[in-house]
C-alpha cells in the first residue's frame, strides 16, 4: 500500500498560465517539471485597457505579473503587481481574467493552491467558456485533494478546448486515479501519452499505472 500511494504522489499535476497580447502564449507547467510554451486560445490577448495603451506603470505591473506566473517557485513581487492591476480600474472581463489566472498560477507555485483556487472560481466566472481557466482549475483542486471537482473542471477544459489537449488528459488521469478509478484513468493516460508522443513524463504514465495497478 504504500508503495503505491508513493507512485500516486510522484503523478505531475499539469497547469496552464495565461500570459501575453493578441495571440499570447499559454505556459503548460507540469509542477516540478519543465515549463513548455504553446499558443495561446482567444479571450486572453486584449490588453489591460480595450480603449487606450496603458500608462508605463501599469503596463510594468502587467508585465510582471505575467512573468511570476512562470517562476519555477512563483514570486511574490509579481503578486503585489498582479493586486495593483486588479486594484487600477479599467480592466475588461477578459483582461482581469487574465490577471486572475496569472495570480492563481503564481500561487500554485508558491504552494497556496487553496487561494490559487478562489481566483480561477472567479476567472471562471468572468470567462465561463475559456478551457485554460479551467485547466488550471483543474490542478489546483488537485493539489488540495479535492479530485472529484478536479475531474469535473478536467472534463469541462477538454469540452471547451484548450491548446494542449493532452494536459486536461492528464490531469483528468490523476483525478481518477486517485479516485480509484483505475480503468478509466488508464484510458485518460493514454489519450494524453498519444496526443505528446514527444513528451516523456506523459509517455511514461500508461507503463506506471500498469506495473502498479492492483489486479483484477
Amino acid at each position: 500500500m504504500r508503495d503505491r500511494e508513493a507512485e500516486l504522489r510522484s503523478a505531475r499535476v499539469v497547469a496552464a498560465t495565461v500570459k501575453g497580447a493578441a495571440g499570447g502564449l499559454i505556459s503548460a507547467l507540469a509542477l516540478g517539471a519543465a515549463v513548455a510554451l504553446i499558443l495561446g486560445g482567444p479571450g486572453f490577448g486584449q490588453t489591460v485597457s480595450a480603449q487606450s495603451e496603458p500608462a508605463p506603470a501599469i503596463a510594468d505591473a502587467r508585465e510582471e505579473c505575467e512573468s511570476g506566473a512562470h517562476a519555477p517557485g512563483g514570486d511574490a513581487r509579481a503578486l503585489g503587481a498582479c493586486d495593483l492591476l486588479l486594484r487600477s480600474g479599467g480592466l475588461g472581463e477578459e483582461a482581469r481574467a487574465r490577471v486572475l489566472t496569472n495570480r492563481g498560477v503564481n500561487l500554485v507555485r508558491r504552494g497556496n493552491a487553496r487561494a490559487a483556487i478562489t481566483d480561477l472560481d472567479a476567472a471562471g466566472e468572468l470567462l465561463p467558456q475559456s478551457g485554460a481557466v479551467e485547466l488550471n482549475r483543474a490542478a489546483a483542486l488537485i493539489l488540495v485533494g479535492d479530485f472529484s471537482r478536479a475531474e469535473d473542471a478536467a472534463r469541462r477544459a477538454l469540452d471547451l478546448g484548450v491548446d494542449a489537449p493532452e494536459l486536461a488528459w492528464f490531469n483528468l488521469a490523476i483525478a481518477l486515479e486517485r479516485q480509484d478509478r483505475f480503468d478509466a484513468a488508464y484510458e485518460a493516460y493514454l489519450e494524453a501519452a498519444a496526443l505528446a508522443p514527444d513528451n516523456a513524463q506523459l509517455q511514461a504514465q500508461p507503463a506506471r499505472f500498469l506495473q502498479h495497478r492492483p489486479a483484477g
